[in-house]
């Protein structure tokens, strides 16, 4: 009964003293903004950049994406909410999209994030809209 007590003395105290009880209480979670991806006319497959940037010019996210019938959407990628994004830049085939973040008006515990729509087909103009949202999302470890 000894050997177990102690046993179970040992593990507690490793854990604290490497740090992780933060991660077994959740207190180290960071509020996140979110980018949100769509791909309206997945019958063409389109080659896209999506970056948030500050007012300084500093990228806050970047992430490149082959959005198809295969893959039409990526939802809820994360960046730290506490970053103050200014610009969403969206290239579509190279052709660039530049707007400014929309800043919907979220409240209590959710964060501002972007859904960024990409339309069009061979046939008819290419089309960038992007919405403001608010979800209760955290940044991805």
């Amino acid at each position: 009964m000894k050997r177990r007590h102690l046993l179970e003395t040992a593990v507690v105290a490793s854990i604290t003293s490497a740090g992780c009880t933060s991660s077994l209480t959740g207190a180290s979670k960071t509020p996140a903004h979110t980018v949100s991806v769509y791909h309206e006319d997945e019958e063409v497959t389109r080659d896209v950049t999506v970056a948030v940037r500050n007012d300084a010019g500093e990228t806050l996210f970047e992430r490149s994406y082959t959005m198809s019938e295969s893959n039409e959407a990526d939802e809820d990628a994360t960046f730290p909410e506490s970053s103050d994004p200014a610009t969403v830049l969206v290239t579509v085939d190279g052709t660039k999209f530049e707007k400014q973040w929309p800043n919907p008006d979220c409240s209590g515990n959710n964060w501002a994030g972007v859904e960024v729509w990409i339309s069009g087909t061979s046939e008819s103009a290419l089309d960038v809209r992007i919405e403001g949202n608010c979800q209760h999302k955290y940044v991805e470890s």
